[in-house]
């Protein structure tokens, strides 16, 4: 289950999607000059990644053979599922600064014609968040209350097997923000595309692609650019019996003229990339080590009968670490 190295039942095998890299950068140069007006940072909190074992691998996850946790990463991936299965996470990010929920159930396609579908929820928020207000008397600012924030989605996908080595989804998703003094919510829409060649697997999420929109009580309203999540991973020629290794990198790509926050940028786009090792044992234990953008990350996984544990935690150089567990279930 954690892991699992098995082709898709559903995908034959085929020719080399040798026009995969033509096609992502036509993507990102129509992106990068589309006169999209959007606010910086408005879609963060929903684009944190979820799973463990996706952590351990510093986020290059998009490629990666579905799991429940590929409606949010990669829905196209769905199609290659075999088994329904659901998922929970609990992380802590930050040390307790926030905390992070995710709970995503997959089903399978019944023949090679059919749907496989998808549904998740998410949440992110905390507390101690203190308003001050203006002291009349002592002319200065003073702590008035304590509030919580809450950022909540909600997605249901559907993913189908094309006609030879890839297939195709879409999720469409609705968002719901609770901030101090204000709330809003707002829908989006995501795409992704999936195949296999060989030991190698390419994936590619267009995120937010129809612009998703946010709308507050306050009459504020902003926008989401989207962007792109394309990468691949290879499973390594076996070095003993029973080891694998999975080797997996992802560029994520915006376009909100991130600059110099991004860890490579030009103009108004920017790259972070994500590189990830796994070494499973059996099927059953799994180490996994990676970079989350420059940060790096550490996890490990087992599976016991049709259940799944993973783990995994950044380390931050200026703020507490971050820590993810989530627990899988083969429901057949």
């Amino acid at each position: 289950m954690c892991g699992n190295r098995r082709d898709s039942q559903r995908l034959t095998r085929g020719r080399r999607p040798a026009g995969l890299t033509l096609s992502v950068l036509c993507c990102l140069a129509a992106l990068d000059a589309a006169p999209v007006q959007a606010t910086k940072y408005a879609g963060e909190p929903f684009h944190i990644g979820v799973g463990g074992r996706a952590l351990g691998r510093g986020g290059a996850f998009t490629a990666s053979y579905p799991e429940a946790s590929s409606i949010f990463w990669n829905v196209a991936a769905l199609a290659a599922l075999d088994r329904p299965e659901v998922m929970a996470q609990h992380a802590e990010a930050f040390g307790s600064l926030l905390n992070h929920d995710f709970v995503a159930v997959t089903v399978p396609a019944r023949d090679d014609q059919g749907w496989a579908w998808g549904a998740y929820g998410t949440y992110l928020g905390g507390g101690g968040i203190l308003l001050t207000a203006y002291d009349s008397t002592t002319g200065e600012a003073r702590v008035d209350s304590e509030a919580r924030h809450g950022d909540w989605s909600v997605g249901f996908g559907l993913a189908r097997a094309g006609p030879r080595w890839w297939s195709w989804g879409v999720v469409v998703k609705a968002i719901v923000r609770d901030i101090p003094q204000t709330s809003g919510w707002g829908l989006g829409l995501d795409l992704g595309w999936w195949g296999h060649w060989r030991r190698a697997r390419f994936g590619v999420k267009f995120a937010d692609i129809t612009t998703t929109f946010l709308s507050y009580n306050t009459g504020r309203q902003e926008t989401v650019v989207p962007h792109i999540n394309w990468g691949g991973e290879i499973d390594l020629p076996p070095v003993a019996d029973g080891v694998t290794a999975t080797v997996a990198a992802e560029a994520e790509t915006y376009f909100e003229n991130r600059k110099t926050v991004a860890q490579y940028w030009m103009g108004a786009t920017s790259v972070d990339l994500h590189l990830g090792l796994e070494v499973g044992y059996r099927d059953r234990l799994f180490g996994r080590i990676g970079s989350d953008a420059g940060v790096l990350a550490i996890g490990a996984g087992f599976v016991v009968g049709r259940w799944g544990i993973d783990a995994a935690m950044t380390d931050h150089d200026f703020l507490d670490n971050t820590y993810r567990v989530s627990l899988r279930f083969l429901l057949r």
